[in-house]
């Protein structure tokens, strides 16, 4: 599970479960933190061919040490970042700015979940879309 196969196989099939990766628009984030690159990658139900809404959330630290950063993801408030490799749900965004660190050359990829109306939560929606 630790080769450099298997990573790039996961990588692989993260870039198929998310098409937006591949056609979304790309909006450029900004973060409190200079060795802090974040975006998103963004479609529509109207742009996408397949009909469904996907946002995912690219935070990436270009240091070696370790970083802190804080993202204004408030047009977000009430979605869930779920972790795409792991399918970890983290706490939802609120209106206060989003507060994370990262490992040294370290990076997530998130799916924003919408908050869904049925009342099932984030880490089920994300399951549903795997």
């Amino acid at each position: 599970p630790g080769s450099l196969l298997h990573w790039t196989r996961t990588m692989i099939e993260i870039r198929q479960r998310h098409p937006v990766f591949g056609v979304g628009t790309y909006v450029e984030l900004s973060a409190s933190n200079p060795s802090v690159l974040a975006f998103t990658r963004e479609i529509t139900e109207d742009e996408s061919p397949w009909g469904e809404m996907d946002a995912v959330l690219c935070v990436s630290n270009l240091s070696r040490f370790p970083q802190p950063v804080e993202l204004d993801l408030r047009r977000f408030e009430g979605y869930s970042p779920v972790e795409c490799m792991g399918g970890v749900q983290f706490p939802a965004i609120g209106e206060l700015p989003y507060l994370m660190t990262l490992p040294g050359h370290g990076f997530y990829w998130f799916q924003l979940v919408p908050p869904d109306d049925d009342g099932r939560d984030a880490g089920a929606h994300a399951e549903r879309t795997a």
